[in-house]
């Protein structure tokens, strides 16, 4: 018979050594935190390298580095760090304007003038001249073609009436009189895109929207106003005009009755914005992108003050010498008893025999001498 057990002998549990396991994994992560810690004050770090000089092996750390616990008493050299902007410099910048240009003599056309009519009667005005300068964009801002650049897309800038869908029409037909045709537009002021688009407008420290007695202006910082006028530019091109004139390429210069007046750019700058910064880093940035036009167009550029034909002008930020390595040809407002003296000017720059070709005086009812030995663009105006 069997024996029946007085207790319930329980079944012994496996002893797991995973505790043991980790127990040391624990134990050696803590030893290599210590010692990462511990041993920083050993690091010795080149610009090529990182490595660890121990006391114990005579490393060169050993008598600066002191024992644990020790601070390093090495005096080290106090040091100033300062970071400064240099003003742009334009000297450098490679000639890439056209020299090979024949001379261009032309009757000014205004944007109201615009109709077959009229048109035609500038074409038949051509004795001596042998082109026209069309205003397609008036300080308005109101474009005489229908764009369909970006911005003119985006804020409506571009209406279709019986001027812009005839325009192309009035361009053929002069083409075929064998006129010279050059389109010109207004740069930095406009009444209608700032109106638009408060984002590119010139504004004051109050907010507002900068104008003047010539109008509204943009910000020559902006580069949607610089894109938009490499838009324009191409456009009028391919409508059939032979040259572009860029006009109101500046900067404003406040009236002293007004006081001082702080402008505010819509551009984020590492220098102190200036006008000379602004308005010579448009004319580069439009040239630039211009550079690959197709063969034959020519571009240019006006230039407004006395100062601004042998140097920097700091008011309107016009530099003419710059502008004679950037853009084909530059226009300037003049009558003609002081061309002769501006000519002088702009000869420091280039030279005579090229002036005759490339300095465009602008002059009113009245012709310089020897009209037909130099450029012109004559204006008709009531006396």
């Amino acid at each position: 018979m069997a024996r029946n057990a007085e207790y319930y002998k329980g079944s012994r549990k496996k002893r797991s050594h995973y505790y043991v396991i980790v127990a040391v994994a624990v134990a050696l992560l803590a030893l290599l935190v210590v010692l990462f810690y511990g041993m920083q004050k050993y690091a010795v770090i080149t610009k090529d390298d990182v490595k660890v000089e121990l006391p114990i092996l005579g490393g060169e750390s050993a008598g600066t580095a002191g024992l644990a616990g020790e601070e390093d008493d090495t005096p080290f050299e106090q040091t100033t760090v300062s970071i400064s902007f240099d003003t742009p410099d334009y000297s450098s910048i490679q000639p890439i304007a056209r020299t090979d240009l024949r001379q261009m003599r032309a009757i000014y056309v205004p944007h109201e003038n615009i109709n077959l009519q009229m048109l035609e009667e500038y074409a038949a005005r051509l004795q001596t001249g042998n082109a026209l300068m069309i205003e397609m964009k008036p300080r308005s801002g109101n474009l005489m073609w229908y764009s369909r650049s970006s911005a003119a897309m985006g804020y409506g800038l571009s209406v279709e009436n019986e001027i812009t869908n005839s325009i192309q029409r009035y361009v053929d037909m002069l083409k075929e009189k064998n006129v010279y045709l050059v389109a010109k537009i207004s740069c930095c002021i406009d009444e209608r895109y700032p109106a638009y688009s408060t984002l590119v407008a010139l504004k004051t420290s109050f907010g507002m929207n900068y104008y003047d007695e010539e109008g509204m202006w943009l910000d020559p910082y902006n580069q949607k106003v610089r894109d938009y006028v490499v838009e324009m530019t191409r456009e009028l091109y391919d409508i059939g005009f032979d040259e572009v004139v860029l006009a109101d390429l500046r900067h404003p210069v406040p009236d002293e009755e007004k006081g001082e007046i702080e402008f505010v750019y819509s551009a984020e700058m590492s220098t102190t914005p200036t006008p000379e910064g602004g308005v010579s880093g448009f004319a580069i940035s439009v040239a630039q992108q211009l550079s690959d036009r197709p063969a034959g167009k020519v571009l240019s550029i006006y230039s407004y003050t006395p100062v601004s034909l042998v140097k920097v002008d700091a008011g309107t930020g016009q530099n003419t010498p710059l502008f004679f390595k950037l853009y084909d040809r530059v226009y300037y407002e003049t009558d003609r008893g002081t061309y002769t003296y501006n000519l002088q000017d702009v000869t420091r720059s280039i030279t005579e025999t090229a002036a005759a070709s490339r300095f465009v005086p602008v002059v009113v009812n009245y012709l310089p001498d020897n009209p037909d030995k130099i450029s012109w663009v004559l204006i008709d105006a009531e006396e």
